[in-house]
């Protein structure tokens, strides 16, 4: 596995230990296409594809980057698009796995060993799209808005950032997410959920220029974190919107652009 360089255990407040064991299992094949043809029919990947088609034209070619990309759900699907994808994290084992997932389905990419803060001169300044999923909210205090500019680090001018976290209004993951915890079941460390005007702010300070935000899955939080004890099974609403989405729904998305040099912060695509 080419490794750039390696560096110090993550700073987030979520420690490398706890990565460890979220990554100890690799999937099976059949669970691994599960998850990733999920993805796929989330609209969450149906928003970032159109965002992506009408600020650059097309996917292909496209340089891509997923920080704390773990085996790279998204980077997958950016991959089958026909983008030059590139995957960071600071955990060795998910890595392995991103790159035994992406061998298996036929697929190219970058693995970069590296930490947010401060390991980021490789790819620094050198990609049209950078993005996380579920990364973010595991950091606390000022590393917060710090992690958001390591997204705005990466990107070359003109170039797009989305970033998605767990929302701090969803009240079916804000329970479950409470209940765990409660009875020491919960496997992720800190995680402190984002409402729409803190990832706005901290994404305008990181300097986006005019972030955007955007709610999905409300529904799905309900599938997924109650569909077992309400229904007696665990439904796949992935798919289904509501109309309490943009309110409360399970995946905030904070979509931002690195104005080009010859243009000022009003210039970035919209």
């Amino acid at each position: 596995m080419p490794i750039v360089e390696s560096v110090p255990p993550s700073t987030s407040a979520t420690g490398p230990m706890v990565w460890d064991r979220v990554w100890d299992n690799q999937p099976s094949e059949a669970k691994d296409d599960s998850l990733i043809d999920r993805e796929r029919r989330n609209p969450r990947w149906a928003m970032i594809v159109a965002r992506l088609e009408e600020a650059f034209g097309k996917l292909e070619g496209l340089r891509t980057i997923e920080l704390g990309s773990g085996r790279g759900d998204l980077s997958v699907l950016l991959a089958q698009r026909g983008a030059d994808v590139t995957l960071f994290d600071a955990s060795a084992k998910a890595l392995e796995q991103a790159r035994s997932r992406f061998d298996r389905l036929g697929l190219s990419a970058r693995f970069e060993e590296g930490d947010f803060l401060t390991g980021l001169e490789p790819v620094t300044g050198r990609f049209d799209l950078s993005l996380s999923s579920g990364v973010i909210e595991h950091f606390k205090h000022d590393e917060r808005t710090d992690v958001i500019g390591a997204h705005f680090d990466v990107l070359r001018p003109g170039g797009m950032s989305v970033i998605s976290v767990p929302h701090a209004r969803c009240v079916p993951y804000r329970i479950w997410k409470a209940y765990l915890e409660l009875r020491g079941w919960w496997p992720y460390g800190m995680e402190l959920p984002y409402s729409a005007r803190e990832l706005s702010r901290r994404m305008t300070q990181a300097g986006f220029s005019r972030p955007e935000m955007r709610a999905m899955g409300f529904w799905q939080s309900v599938g997924d974190h109650w569909g077992k004890r309400l229904l007696g099974r665990k439904p796949d609403w992935v798919e289904r919107t509501s109309c309490v989405d943009r309110l409360m729904g399970m995946s905030l998305i904070g979509i931002g652009f690195r104005a080009n040099r010859n243009e000022g912060s009003e210039g970035a695509p919209s």
